[in-house]
């Protein structure tokens, strides 16, 4: 599949005109909002892990360890809060341009619906917000796209070193971001599948179907490969067993509570009589997270009462979820209508904003490591909070809006040759929406970030589509006024 525009002088020069301008209008908005806010917020509890990392190197069981990396060989270095604001804002600045290809030159849509999309991407409240704020949302967004980019020069290509760059950035953002690895896992999955069975057949009839089931299996060999390797080397490094997160048991309390039954301790070595000592009711779902972080739930009592509270709380969330399949959807649905609840949705865009304050050992730490001094970021008030605190009804639109918008795109570019970059699109866009309603514990707006890339790009898809429709019956218009039959 090439590129819409060919290396004939005329179309390259195009090529570099378009790309100058996209970069100048992202480079605008991004170095306009660092001059009106250059403040750089904490998230209490989670920002401190990250630059404990960072200025450490030290393992963060329950948090990604690759970003405290980056911050400790980009930011640390210079003793400076701007300097992670501007590497988080230089990242979001390239996850906008990303979008700007992949319009362009992937999906071939139209010049000017390209550029729109890239400013309103690079302009979008979350992204400026989490730019400023200590977390990895930023270099998860942009490790995800990076992975879908890779994916669909596989699918152009069908070059395996596609595929397994691919699945090395998916571990990349999985890291960064454990809640997309199951996004990263099943467009791991369903990908290889789409190349080798449904467009090789159509592009190459005479590939034997022997030959595409034996790449087929390569493929999906690679990615089983990759993560058993991840999953080893990150238990060896962090002496546990072998996961995604060294406290894989501890967080999926928070998420299956209210399944835990007194007959799932059976064989741990606790006795299931540990649930009567919980004093946060285990049947709320909305009391889910405390489980994990407050005094009263039922991690705290975990830790209490086994030498090895985590292979015990792996235990017994995998048996709750065995048991009642359904109802962590069930409880999950449920949790999704928060989002029309306006007491919560409140009280949780204070907590996504960050007012909780450091405490003094905190402001000491910070101080120490970057010469900061964050005391009262917490009540200051500018204008990239202000702006995100206003975006929930975006946000909330998002996440509902995102999959029958990516489904009418998919629609609109079914008929393509560029079709199986379209289904990459939507399937991509159906897969966070899918992970965030089986894994999201809580309403979030944070958990809500990487949605806008996908929207603004299905959004841009149906614009184009509009436009194609609409110049189809001009032409046939004016060629039956012309006494010509219609094509």
């Amino acid at each position: 599949m090439s590129d819409p525009l060919s290396t004939h002088p005329p179309a390259l020069l195009r090529h570099h005109r378009e790309w100058l301008a996209a970069a100048i209008l992202v480079l605008l908005i991004k170095g306009g909002w660092l001059l009106v806010d250059h403040t750089l917020r904490l998230y209490m509890g989670d920002s401190m892990v990250y630059l404990q990392t960072g200025a450490w190197l030290s393992p963060s069981p329950g948090r990604s360890f690759l970003y405290g990396v980056l911050l400790h060989f980009s930011a640390f270095p210079l003793h400076s809060p701007i300097a992670i604001l501007a590497l988080q804002t230089a990242l979001s600045a390239a996850t906008a341009l990303l979008l700007f290809h992949f319009l362009r030159h992937i999906l071939a849509l139209r010049f000017w619906i390209c550029l729109l999309a890239t400013v309103f991407y690079a302009a979008e409240p979350a992204q400026i917000f989490f730019e400023r704020m200590v977390m990895a949302e930023t270099a998860g967004q942009f490790a995800l796209v990076l992975t879908v980019l890779a994916l669909s020069r596989f699918l152009t290509v069908g070059k395996l070193r596609w595929y397994l760059f691919s699945c090395m950035l998916g571990l990349l953002a999985a890291n960064f971001r454990t809640s997309l690895l199951p996004v990263v896992l099943g467009l791991g999955l369903v990908v290889p599948w789409v190349k080798y069975w449904l467009v090789d057949k159509h592009e190459k009839p005479q590939k034997a179907w022997r030959q595409r089931l034996g790449s087929l299996a390569i493929a999906l060999g690679t990615l089983a490969a990759s993560h058993v390797a991840y999953t080893q080397i990150y238990g060896i490094a962090f002496k546990c067993p072998p996961g995604y997160l060294a406290l894989t048991g501890m967080m999926r309390i928070g998420l299956v509570a209210p399944l835990i039954q007194s007959e799932h301790f059976e064989g741990t070595g606790v006795s299931g009589d540990i649930l009567k000592r919980v004093q946060l009711p285990l049947s709320d779902h909305w009391q889910r997270g405390n489980h994990i972080w407050s005094s009263q739930g039922l991690w705290h009592e975990l830790e209490n009462d086994s030498p090895n509270p985590e292979l015990v709380a792996r235990t017994i969330t995998r048996r709750a979820m065995l048991s009642n399949p359904l109802g962590l959807l069930e409880i999950n649905l449920e949790t999704l209508g928060g989002y029309f609840d306006m007491t919560r949705v409140y009280w949780r865009m204070q907590d996504d904003i960050g007012v909780i304050a450091p405490d003094e050992r905190a402001l000491e730490l910070v101080q120490g490591w970057l010469e900061w001094d964050a005391r009262g970021i917490n009540t200051l008030e500018t204008p990239a909070r202000r702006f995100f605190a206003a975006s929930y009804r975006w946000l909330v639109f998002c996440l509902f809006g995102l999959v029958p918008i990516a489904l009418l795109a998919l629609v609109a570019g079914w008929r393509t040759p560029r079709r199986p970059q379209f289904f990459l699109l939507g399937l991509a866009s159906v897969g966070l929406v899918a992970s965030h309603l089986l894994f999201a514990h809580i309403v979030s707006f944070r958990y809500i970030h990487p949605l806008p890339w996908f929207m603004l790009a299905n959004i841009a898809v149906l614009i184009d589509a509009a436009f194609n429709s609409r110049y189809r019956t001009v032409s046939r218009l004016e060629t039956a006024s012309a006494g010509k039959p219609a094509p």
